[in-house]
């Protein structure tokens, strides 16, 4: 993880200094939160939750498919650059950390034992570092600024989480979650969005299609579908 902070960052501020040296670019930083969810053949709404009956640390206890149709809050925090071509035109570069994922339902818990219905809940986190060059059209309404964006954008995995919330036969509740490991993909999509800017303030609103298939063990391809609204400041 630390690599690729590392070497984020280190392009962002090449391409701040250079910007900078010419006396046109603005940074901003932002917060935000929206939705995420998995699409495509291998994509699902419910699966069986497989438990093997061991203890901690042999546990390996397992969702049969965790692809989830159902949307789930992320998070992102980032900064962004921007270099006007023109009054009309410009290049942004976002560099953001994020936190996505997806939620599903299961009605059967598979053990050694035996098998039981409930009503539990599943939902998965992925984590990434991303960079998102786009290309912005800018128009302007007195002291507000409205831009049009399209690009794409590259999200290098970190990490990688879940956890499942059910009651067992006996109505008792359990939570059984994990953390470790990297995403199956490091993550590819194409996006647009819109921003509104009032002086320093501003807000942006981005759809983010995904073209990577994160079903890398199965011919089912499921791809992910973020929504992501944040809000900004710009420094200068």
């Amino acid at each position: 993880m630390r690599k690729k902070l590392i070497g984020i960052l280190a392009c962002s501020l090449l391409a701040f200094n250079s910007g900078y040296s010419q006396h046109k670019i603005s940074l901003s930083a932002y917060v935000g939160s929206g939705v995420s969810f998995f699409r495509g053949d291998g994509s699902v709404s419910k699966s069986n939750y497989y438990r093997n009956g061991l203890s901690f640390p042999d546990a390996v206890d397992s969702i049969g498919n965790h692809f989830g149709q159902k949307s789930k809050g992320n998070f992102l925090a980032g900064i962004q650059l921007e270099y006007p071509l023109s009054k009309s035109w410009s290049i942004l570069l976002n560099t953001q950390y994020e936190q996505a994922g997806a939620a599903l339902k299961s009605d059967s818990v598979i053990t050694p034992s035996g098998n039981f219905k409930t009503d539990g809940d599943y939902w998965i986190n992925y984590f990434f570092v991303s960079i998102n060059p786009q290309i912005a059209r800018n128009f302007k309404m007195g002291n507000t600024h409205i831009s049009i964006l399209s690009g794409f954008e590259y999200s290098l995995g970190v990490n990688i989480s879940d956890r499942f919330e059910f009651i067992d036969q006996t109505g008792k509740n359990f939570s059984i979650g994990r953390s470790g490991g990297d995403p199956e993909v490091n993550d590819f999509r194409i996006n647009i969005g819109t921003n509104l800017q009032m002086h320093k303030w501003g807000l942006g609103l981005n759809y983010k299609h995904g073209l990577s298939n994160f079903n890398k063990g199965d011919s089912q391809k499921a791809f992910m579908r973020l929504f992501q609204l944040k809000l900004m400041y710009r420094f200068y």
